[in-house]
């Protein structure tokens, strides 16, 4: 994991945001700003979900604001946790995506579209969140150890 003091950021950082019970990423893109995935509730509610007979969808928003305005006070590091797995690419490519993604609205799921697939995506081309991968792993060992008890 890679983690710098927020004073060395550069265009293509992801930026971790300490948010009650889970995390929040942006993705820095310079002069203080940075570009990131939002609910137009909390990421924890559901209200701003639509169901159907066929499908249960969410909607976020691509915006771009201050870190000071995004971070609201909360603990937050450079966290490019990925760079050992993948090359990040580069900025111009980055700001190329910024460019077009920018006020989009995209479906949004906690497991499998959030912020942290959004800005990995961004920053590497690949869409991953070791937030809600550590999330379905403790429901899995959670699930199977029911099912060890059960049989018992």
């Amino acid at each position: 994991m890679q983690t710098r003091s927020p004073t060395t950021m550069e265009i293509g950082d992801m930026i971790e945001i300490t948010r009650d019970g889970f995390k929040h990423w942006a993705l820095y893109i310079g002069n203080g700003e940075v570009i990131h995935l939002v609910t137009p509730d909390a990421p924890l509610r559901v209200a701003f979900c639509s169901v159907s007979s066929s499908s249960f969808s969410c909607k976020g928003t691509i915006t771009i604001e201050t870190l000071k305005d995004v971070a609201a006070g909360k603990n937050y590091s450079i966290n490019n946790y990925l760079d050992g797995k993948y090359k990040p690419r580069r900025t111009d490519v980055i700001m190329e995506e910024v460019d077009k993604m920018r006020g989009r609205t995209i479906k949004y799921d906690l497991l499998g579209s959030n912020c942290e697939h959004f800005v990995t995506f961004l920053r590497y081309g690949k869409s991953e969140s070791k937030q809600a991968d550590d999330f379905m792993k403790r429901v899995l060992t959670v699930g199977l150890a029911a099912f060890a008890i059960s049989a018992i």
